[in-house]
């Protein structure tokens, strides 16, 4: 089924499409034990996307708590900000471009510890994987 972006269905559907996953679940059992997990993704403003978003994401220990669309361009309970321009988190989405080279190449922007990101990279392969698995209308 099909879900429109941006909207609280979305946000349930790619919690769903988390716990679902086998592959996030032995690959994330180990995030967030002694750390927050807590993901929020900054979709920036662009020719694409009017108004910016912000899905915030609650992990720990391979399941997802929930997600939320937020008001905020920050919150107290993210541990990681991923932000890059919507055209960009599209084209990720839509599986044209991997999250981790847009990282690499500096055109999507991580706040908290990159080294904690890259010691569970695993993790946040098989995430962004569920991410892009959301059957998404934009």
């Amino acid at each position: 089924m099909t879900v429109k972006f941006g909207t609280d269905e979305w946000a349930d559907a790619l919690v769903a499409e988390i716990n679902g996953s086998s592959e996030y679940k032995n690959a994330a059992k180990n995030w967030a034990t002694d750390f927050n997990g807590n993901m929020l993704f900054a979709f920036e403003a662009d020719d694409q996307l009017k108004t910016p978003l912000q899905l915030l994401i609650r992990l720990k220990e391979g399941q997802c708590q929930g997600a939320d669309f937020i008001d905020a361009a920050n919150h107290d309970d993210a541990g990681f900000v991923l932000r890059a321009p919507f055209s960009l988190w599209k084209d990720i989405l839509e599986r044209k471009t991997l999250a981790a080279t847009a990282i690499l190449t500096g055109k999507m922007k991580v706040d908290g510890g990159k080294m904690t990101l890259l010691k569970h990279t695993a993790a946040n392969r098989a995430l962004i994987h569920c991410t892009a698995s959301v059957e998404t209308e934009f």
